[in-house]
């Protein structure tokens, strides 16, 4: 599926499907009748909203309009082959592969059953990187903080040969090729198959932000930036 991509300061805020975009004669992108506008300013928020609602979009300044490429109002629109070379594009890629390199060797470590009930055990996820001073510094104050933890006085070489069958099981090459090949798999039958990775479902587009980029994931704030709210998009 094909998209048009909104931007603002290198940032992604909203995908829309092709199929869904108008662009006027006067090269203003619409989306199912509404023109996406940029507005920042509060009080002027206020005001556009009422004349949106109103469909009074001849009285709305041009500055809030949206063209495709950079505009006055903030905010970049393209193609989805413009935001493959577009700087946030770019960035969102690197910092995904980053994360991607840090994940690799992070490994979550049973440390102790906990309580008589249906208690999940205290485990704890740690980045084999680190040193094994770190790790066992953080493992320890996972122990003191725990609730109702069986075992929690642990010497450092009881903690250090979980550490070690982490590290061990997480080197182990046919394991991490075939789980890593297998990811590798999933992701592009996604892509193929049309999945959203902005709302983790088979959307079509129905979300409003579709993107068929898995780095999309990873890098979209867990308080998502404001995307168009009814009218346009505020940067907060």
């Amino acid at each position: 599926m094909k998209t048009i991509k909104i931007a603002r300061n290198n940032e992604l805020k909203l995908t829309l499907p092709e199929n869904l975009v108008s662009i006027k004669e006067n090269g203003t992108i619409w989306h199912k009748g509404i023109p996406i506008l940029g507005v920042e300013d509060t009080a002027a928020k206020k005001q556009i909203g009422d004349l949106v609602r109103a469909g009074k979009f001849s009285e709305i300044p041009a500055k809030y309009f949206t063209r495709m490429g950079d505009n006055e109002n903030g905010l970049w629109a393209g193609t989805d082959e413009e935001w493959e070379k577009h700087p946030g594009c770019l960035q969102a890629k690197k910092d995904f592969e980053a994360m991607t390199k840090r994940d690799a060797n992070r490994a979550i470590i049973m440390l102790s059953s906990r309580g008589w009930g249906d208690y999940s055990p205290l485990e704890v996820e740690i980045d084999l990187s680190k040193s094994d001073a770190e790790i066992i510094a953080e493992c320890r104050k996972a122990l003191a903080d725990g609730h109702d933890v069986d075992h929690r006085d642990q010497s450092d070489e009881e903690i250090l040969v979980k550490i070690n069958a982490a590290r061990q099981k997480l080197n182990a090459p046919a394991e991490k090729n075939t789980s890593k090949a297998a990811e590798k798999a999933e992701i592009q039958r996604k892509i193929n198959s049309g999945f959203c990775f902005s709302c983790d479902s088979y959307c079509h587009g129905d979300c409003g932000h579709y993107s068929n980029d898995p780095a999309i994931k990873y890098t979209r704030r867990i308080a998502e930036s404001s995307r168009e709210a009814n009218f346009g998009i505020n940067e907060k």
